[in-house]
């Protein structure tokens, strides 16, 4: 943010959006990428020169191996709205048309779909033009069945709407779903992802703004991205996202943020026009990128990322294990008390299956000073060699918990160490007043907020007071 001119005399902060995005896992070794050959073809069939944050996902989740095969087989981008994503895929999808056939030696079968058919065919209405003057391709304009097949017969695009139905009966290569906010994981795990299975090297390339707590789709895959950030390990999943740190998203220093077409086809004055807007919710979520949810967060914005701890995290504390509403995934976050009486969470583990987290706990419970709280669900199948450092903690702990660990985050008397998954869950959490109390609502929440959870649940028991040493004995007489 900087002051330029305008006019004579009256100062305008000049905001430009950010080229790189605020969460993005890590890059794998790569050969090369076929990235800026979708740039140079943007130019050349499309008349635009992409954007810097265009040309770096495109050139990241298109990235090869020695044998040319992708390192990524999914691939989700979210900006805010209207900064270029569907210009971006548009290149993706010709370019793919035009060249990976001939690149590959093998036939390609393309798919574009989004979650409105009208959408989806607009794509079509934009691109198979182009295609069918510049490469002769052959198109047919059946509103709900339009296709475009190349003139050697060796590529064909399919469109259609992100239906149940999508992707049965096809062996696809190439997926590009726009707005996946609103594509159901049925149309993604059922219908799109096992039509690529049989391709050697498939990519499904998904593009959207913030999605709602509907969004499960696209809250399972950003998830996933998540915990490939905080393993600090590439993975067949390629994430990028452009949206707020923990400030106050009202602000040109957060439009930014979530904005990278800011500065150059987006304006300022477009952003404060729209934060006019009296549904705070809605321009949160087009314009911030953020969850709808996270303006009614329990915490202000801000607090959490101050609490960030540095330095070695002692041994010992509490563990809390929670399981996802869906029993998809296991989470696990450890709380230990300070030598300043402060006290600190750390993430312990997320993993997907029973096995894994078993895992998980018998490596914290060699250490014999640690205690566990868990929710029934976890209670079912607990180790019986654990029982006696257990406690089953659920709703009427939250209720109990939920307001003294609030005061102690605002009070700076809780720290965290930073893992991007537990500030996400932390953040997007919103608190419902039930029993003259307060507790985080799974139902309210934009997404997943088991470590919040486990978090309230273990800081808790961690900072109760306890008693050691032997019992004194004290003897009176009357």
């Amino acid at each position: 943010v900087s002051s330029i001119p305008n006019g004579l005399d009256q100062p305008e902060l000049a905001v430009t959006g950010h080229d790189e995005p605020r969460l993005e896992t890590v890059w794998p070794d790569a050969v090369g990428s076929f990235g800026p050959n979708v740039g140079e073809w943007a130019e050349e069939f499309l008349g635009v020169k992409l954007m810097a944050w265009q040309q770096r996902v495109l050139d990241a989740q298109l990235l090869f191996d020695s044998n040319g095969d992708l390192l990524h087989r999914v691939s989700l981008v979210s900006t805010a709205r209207q900064c270029g994503k569907s210009t971006a895929l548009k290149a993706l999808l010709g370019w793919w048309f035009c060249n990976m056939a001939e690149i590959t030696g093998r036939k390609q079968v393309i798919l574009s779909t989004a979650h409105r058919l009208d959408l989806a065919v607009s794509l079509y209405e934009d691109l198979a033009p182009i295609l069918r003057k510049r490469v002769n391709a052959k198109t047919m304009s059946s509103y709900g069945r339009n296709s475009v097949t190349s003139a050697d017969l060796e590529t064909k695009w399919l469109v259609r709407a992100a239906n149940n139905s999508v992707g049965h009966g096809l062996s696809v290569t190439l997926c590009v779903a726009d707005e996946i906010w609103d594509i159901s994981r049925q149309v993604t795990d059922a219908g799109i992802l096992p039509s690529q299975r049989a391709q050697r090297s498939p990519l499904l390339s998904c593009w959207s703004t913030a999605g709602t707590e509907h969004s499960t789709a696209m809250m399972r895959w950003r998830d996933q991205g998540l915990k490939s950030i905080d393993s600090g390990k590439p993975s067949s999943l390629y994430f990028a996202e452009w949206s707020p740190p923990d400030i106050d998203p009202m602000t040109p220093t957060a439009w930014a943020y979530a904005n990278p077409a800011l500065g150059k086809t987006l304006t300022l004055s477009t952003l404060h026009a729209e934060a006019e807007n009296p549904d705070r919710a809605n321009f949160l979520r087009a314009s911030c990128n953020l969850w709808v949810a996270s303006d009614k967060a329990w915490i202000q914005p801000g607090v959490w990322t101050e609490l960030k701890f540095v330095g070695d995290i002692p041994a010992g504390g509490c563990v809390a294990v929670e399981t996802s509403l869906d029993d998809s995934k296991y989470f696990g976050v450890r709380a230990v008390v300070l030598p300043d009486r402060r006290v600190l969470v750390t993430q312990e583990f997320v993993c997907d299956t029973h096995a894994e987290m078993n895992e998980h706990v018998a490596r914290i419970a060699k250490n014999p000073s640690i205690k566990f709280a868990i929710s029934p669900t976890i209670d079912i199948h607990w180790p019986l060699n654990l029982q006696s450092r257990k406690v089953v903690v659920g709703y009427a702990e939250l209720l109990k918990f939920t307001p003294r660990i609030k005061s102690m985050i605002n009070e700076k008397l809780l720290c965290h160490t930073g893992e991007t998954m537990l500030a996400e869950h932390v953040q997007r959490a919103v608190a419902v007043r039930s029993q003259n109390s307060i507790a985080l609502s799974s139902q309210r929440s934009a997404g997943e907020i088991s470590l919040a959870r486990c978090m309230i649940w273990a800081s808790a028991l961690a900072a109760k007071p306890t008693t050691s040493g032997k019992p004194m004995v004290i003897m009176s007489s009357r």
